[in-house]
């Protein structure tokens, strides 16, 4: 009978061993929180940067005027598809009154670029439906006409006689 010694591993190479096999499982689901949580500070940051350029905490007559008229209070304007069109975000906060918001001339709200003076009014594609929820946030798309916006730019968003001066275009 031959005697046979298993190798003893030391309790630091042992450790070691656990350590890597852990990493090896828990190295994606760090990688994928940390990208999340990145993520949505960005998300947050870009969103609060909408809020100061539009002025959603702003009272302005404008504002008010055209919430109590047409129940919608404006939240963001976006260049998307190679800037060549205009996201109009509104959030609805009376949804009686906000029914055909956008659907017709009188509800279309216009936009101007303020430093050229162009206007882009021509609606691609808006709300098709006419059931609307309070809290709610909808939009309306707009040909970005003979690139009259770009990123960081300003405009006046109009609705019959009420102007909401220089929003920022994100």
């Amino acid at each position: 009978m031959r005697d046979e010694t298993v190798p003893q591993t030391s309790l630091v190479a042992r450790t070691i061993e656990i350590l890597s096999n852990n990493v090896r499982i828990l190295l994606p689901g760090l990688f994928l929180f940390v990208a999340l949580t990145g993520f949505n500070v960005w998300r947050s940051t870009s969103a609060q940067k909408t809020a100061t350029a539009i002025g959603l905490n702003d009272t302005s007559a404008a504002h008010s005027a055209i919430e109590e008229r047409f129940g919608v209070r404006f939240t963001g304007v976006y260049l998307i598809g190679k800037q060549g069109l205009v996201d109009l975000r509104y959030r609805v906060v009376d949804a009686g009154k906000a029914k055909n918001f956008g659907h017709y001339t009188e509800t279309s709200p216009m936009l101007i670029a303020e430093d050229s003076g162009l206007a882009v009014e021509v609606t691609i594609m808006g709300l098709h439906n006419h059931r609307v929820e309070a809290g709610r946030t909808y939009y309306i798309l707009y040909r970005n006409t003979a690139n009259a916006l770009e990123p960081g730019s300003f405009l006046t968003i109009q609705l019959d006689d009420m102007k909401i001066e220089h929003v920022e275009v994100q």
